[in-house]
C-alpha cells in the first residue's frame, strides 16, 4: 500500500484515505446513472440526434467555461468552496432529473431532461480545475502510479457494485426504475461531496491585485505565450482533441447500439457495463506497475493500441452476449490509458497556474466532446449507428499516431510488446514502438 512509502507524511495519511472515499461515494453515483442516461432518454422518446446533443451539449458549456473556471480558482484561491459548490449543485441535479421531465408536457421531456443535463455539467465543471490541482498536491509524484493504481482499484469495486444495484432497479416498471435511479445517484454523489468537506490540504493565496486588474483578453494573451514554453502541453492538447472526437463519436450510443442492433434488454446492459469495471479492477495493479517502470507515455501507446480496436470490435459484433467480451477487453485497455493520461496530465503542467492549464486542456477536450456526439448523432441516422463505430475506430488511430509523433516520452524508457507479459523476464527492458 502506498499509504507507508516515505514521501506520504503521518498527517497526509489520512487525506488520502478520505480521497479514495469521496471517490468511492462519486463513481458510484457517476455508475448509478452514467450508462443510462442515453436509455432514460430513449425512454422518452428520444432521436439519435437529441442522444448526441444529450452529451454534446453538456460538455460544450461545462468545458467552455473551463478556462474561466481556472481563473477564477487562481483569482480567489478559495478552492475548497469552489469544489463544494460545484459538487453539491451536480447532485442535487439529479435528483431533479428523476422529477421534472415529468412535469411538462410529453413532447418536451427529452428537451427538459437535455436542459437539466447541460445545468448540471455547467455548475458542476466550477470544480474540476481546482480539484484536479488538488490532486498533483495531495499525491506525492513517487508514489502516483501505484497510489492510483490502488484507488481505481476500490474506486471500480465500488462502480461494479452500483452497476448490479442499478441493473436491478431497471428491472422495475418504467418511469420508477429511472426516477430510483436518479435519486440513489444523487443521494451517493451527495455522500460524496459531504466526504471531500473533510478533506486536509494547503490553501492557496489568491493572485495578486495586479493580476487581478488585467483584462481577461489580457490574461487570454499571457497564457497564449506561456504555452509556446509548454510544447508537450500543447502537443498533448491537440491529440488529446482527436482522440477525444473519436471516442465520443461512438460513446453514447454503446448502450442504444446493445439494445436496438444487437437486441440487448436494457436491464442486461447493466451487466455488460459491469464487465468493463470488472476488467478496470483486474487491470490495475498490472497497468500501475507498468506505468512505473515504463512511464506515462509508453503506457498509453499501448494500452491505446488495445482502445482503437473497442468500437471495431463492436462494429463486428452481431449477438448481444458478445458485448460482454467486448466490453471487458474496453475496460482492461482503457484502465490502463486512463491511469497513464491522468499521471501524464499532472505531469506536464507546470506547477504555476497549473488550475488554469487544467482549466485550458479541459475546455480543449470539452469542445472534442461535443463535436464528436454530434456527428455519432448524424452519422447514426443517416448511415446507421454500426458506421458510428467504424468511424471511431479509424479516428482514434489518428489520435493515438499524433499523440506518439509529438508528445516527447519524459521517462525516457524503451519498451516492446514482449514487455506487456504480466511475468516479464529480468533485464527485459524492450526496444520501443517503431
Amino acid at each position: 500500500m502506498p499509504y507507508g512509502h516515505a514521501a506520504v507524511s503521518k498527517e497526509n495519511r489520512k487525506t488520502l484515505k478520505l480521497n479514495n472515499l469521496e471517490g468511492a461515494f462519486a463513481v458510484s453515483s457517476d455508475n448509478l446513472f452514467g450508462p443510462y442516461l442515453g436509455l432514460f432518454a430513449l425512454a422518452l422518446g428520444a432521436t439519435p440526434t437529441q442522444i448526441g446533443l444529450l452529451s454534446a451539449l453538456p460538455a460544450l458549456l461545462g468545458n467552455l467555461l473551463q478556462i474561466p473556471y481556472g481563473i477564477l480558482t487562481e483569482k480567489l484561491g478559495k478552492r475548497k468552496l469552489l469544489i463544494i459548490i460545484g459538487s453539491f449543485w451536480n447532485r442535487i441535479s439529479l435528483i431533479m432529473m428523476a422529477f421534472v421531465p415529468f412535469f411538462v408536457a410529453e413532447d418536451m421531456r427529452v428537451n427538459a431532461l437535455i436542459l437539466l443535463a447541460t445545468l448540471r455539467v455547467t455548475v458542476g465543471s466550477l470544480s474540476v480545475p481546482a480539484w484536479t490541482a488538488i490532486q498533483a498536491e495531495i499525491i506525492p509524484r513517487q508514489i502516483r502510479g501505484k497510489y492510483y493504481a490502488n484507488r481505481n482499484v476500490i474506486l471500480n469495486i465500488c462502480g461494479l457494485v452500483a452497476t448490479f444495484v442499478a441493473g436491478r432497479i431497471l428491472a422495475a416498471d418504467f418511469p420508477i426504475n429511472y426516477k430510483s435511479l436518479f435519486v440513489l445517484a444523487g443521494i451517493t454523489g451527495l455522500a460524496s461531496t459531504a466526504t471531500f468537506v473533510k478533506l486536509d490540504f494547503k490553501p492557496v493565496k489568491p493572485t495578486e491585485k495586479s493580476d487581478q486588474r488585467m483584462k481577461f483578453s489580457e490574461k487570454v494573451k499571457a497564457f497564449s505565450g506561456m504555452l509556446k514554453s509548454a510544447k508537450d502541453y500543447s502537443s498533448y492538447c491537440v491529440s488529446s482533441f482527436i482522440w477525444n472526437i473519436a471516442a465520443t463519436i461512438n460513446g453514447p450510443f454503446i448502450s442504444i447500439y446493445f439494445v436496438e442492433v444487437l437486441g440487448g434488454q436494457p436491464q442486461n446492459f447493466a451487466i455488460v457495463n459491469g464487465a468493463a469495471t470488472v476488467a478496470g479492477i483486474l487491470c490495475q495493479k498490472y497497468w500501475g506497475r507498468l506505468v512505473d517502470r515504463y512511464g506515462q507515455k509508453n503506457i498509453m501507446l499501448y494500452s491505446g493500441v488495445g482502445v482503437i480496436f473497442v468500437p471495431f470490435l463492436w462494429f463486428a459484433s452481431t449477438i448481444s452476449p458478445l458485448a460482454l467480451l467486448v466490453n471487458f477487453w474496453s475496460g482492461f485497455m482503457w484502465g490502463g490509458y486512463n491511469l497513464a493520461a491522468f499521471n501524464l496530465l499532472l505531469d506536464i503542467t507546470p506547477d504555476a497556474n497549473r488550475s488554469l492549464y487544467i482549466g485550458a486542456y479541459n475546455t480543449i477536450i470539452g469542445v472534442a466532446t461535443t463535436i464528436g456526439p454530434v456527428i455519432g448523432g448524424f452519422v447514426a441516422e443517416s448511415f446507421g449507428l454500426r458506421m458510428v463505430f467504424l468511424l471511431s475506430f479509424f479516428l482514434r488511430g489518428v489520435g493515438l499516431w499524433l499523440f506518439k509523433r509529438n508528445v516527447n516520452d519524459l521517462s525516457e524508457k524503451k519498451m516492446s510488446f514482449k514487455d506487456l507479459s504480466p511475468f516479464p523476464k529480468k533485464g527485459n527492458v524492450g526496444i520501443g514502438l517503431e
